[in-house]
């Protein structure tokens, strides 16, 4: 039930302005619901919720347009977006409760340094080795060969286009030829698989498969981040990762298991899989909004609810933060940014956060800052606490 249900109305009979509050004091304190997240960040993305965040902090936004130097109005717009990152841990919501004071001014809007959002960036490697820059091929066909014909398309996208007659392929008789994509830290990519199920790679993450799956299964190897919509088919579709495989039919989830951090999370965000890690004893099933993070190493696993959404965000142009560590947060700013991070001075703080992923760096570094009381500097493409 929607919070305004809860509360006996409805949008339409409803000030806009008492709506936007209701959801904003909702999404603080953590219970709204997946449609109200899904609301919440649409109005984010149209604008809508900007007068409603500055009021909810006690600013007045036409004289943060006109430049009080407590909320740089060059961005007023961003920080807007970014007003709803809290301190977790008990901690205060720093623009809720500032300081009299004007909060230091941050040398980052004037640094020469500053670095641009990640993109599409990605290459395809064949099984005979050769390479392919995709963001520097054009529209149309890239690869035909035996039934097989791979095109990127205008949004960007590679969709592998399999003929009936095509053949799964082996090589030595009885290992799979493999096409591998992979994304460099600043790069994302979507692809669409041969059997039409839809995976988009998060930064530093590649994923291998076939270019015509097997009659019995449909297997592919992720290292990194990646976000599955499957296709339904009576055929399994296995995920493979270090340290655990993902069985499912036809569903749509998120992993993330990249190679420097000890954990594999994986997300349900509908339908149903099966989480098996690689030792061979333990098994999970999950429902949505459930999360399985198993430790490579150990082979041991905890399921978790979380709102799956919130996991999937980064597809749909957004960081979400939500109790995070911030030497996690800026362990994802790093990859996406293809940056440096000074990760061993950073504070231990956690964030609760919804910021864009298409602006600049010192753009994301000072909404961070606002809200969490460190400072940062940024030189040659490398992020420091500034002392």
């Amino acid at each position: 039930m929607s919070f305004y249900q809860k509360e006996g109305v409805r949008p339409s009979e409803m000030d806009k302005t008492e709506f936007y509050k209701l959801l904003i004091r909702r999404y603080k304190e953590k219970t709204a619901t997946d449609e109200e997240i899904e609301v919440f960040f649409q109005l984010i993305r149209e604008g809508k919720l900007e007068a409603s965040l500055m009021a909810e902090m006690g600013i007045d936004l036409d004289e943060a347009e006109s430049g009080v130097p407590r909320v740089r109005s060059r961005r007023p717009y961003y920080i807007a977006a970014a007003a709803m990152v809290l301190i977790a841990s008990g901690m205060a919501f720093l623009l809720m409760n500032r300081p009299s004071a004007p909060l230091p001014e941050s040398n980052l809007a004037l640094t020469p340094d500053d670095v641009p959002a990640g993109g599409n960036h990605a290459t395809l490697t064949l099984p005979d080795g050769s390479r392919i820059a995709l963001d520097e091929m054009g529209i149309g066909a890239l690869v035909e060969e035996a039934g097989v014909r791979i095109d990127k398309t205008e949004d960007g996208q590679l969709v592998y286009q399999v003929a009936p007659s095509a053949s799964a392929e082996t090589s030595h008789g009885s290992e799979p030829v493999l096409h591998e994509i992979s994304t460099p830290r600043g790069g994302q990519y979507q692809v669409v698989l041969p059997d039409g199920s839809r995976v988009w790679l998060n930064a530093g993450s590649r994923i291998r498969f076939p270019p015509v799956f097997a009659s019995r299964n449909r297997e592919v190897f992720l290292e990194g981040e990646g976000f599955f919509a499957v296709e339904h088919d009576d055929r399994p579709f296995i995920v493979h990762t270090d340290g655990q495989q993902i069985g499912v039919l036809g569903t749509e989830f998120n992993v993330r298991a990249h190679p420097d951090e000890p954990m594999v999370q994986t997300t349900l965000v509908r339908g149903s899989v099966r989480v098996d890690l690689k030792n061979g004893q333990s098994s999970y099933v999950l429902k949505p909004n459930q999360q399985s993070v198993v430790n490579r190493q150990a082979q041991t696993a905890r399921i978790e609810s979380v709102v799956a959404t919130e996991y999937a965000a980064w597809k749909d142009g957004y960081f979400t933060f939500r109790d995070t560590p911030l030497a996690t947060v800026m362990q994802d700013v790093a990859r996406w940014y293809d940056v440096a991070v000074d990760a061993g001075a950073l504070p231990d703080k956690r964030l609760y956060a919804v910021l864009p992923r298409d602006v600049s760096l010192a753009t994301l570094l000072e909404m961070i800052e606002l809200t969490s009381g460190v400072q940062f500097t940024l030189k040659e493409r490398r992020v420091s606490l500034e002392r």
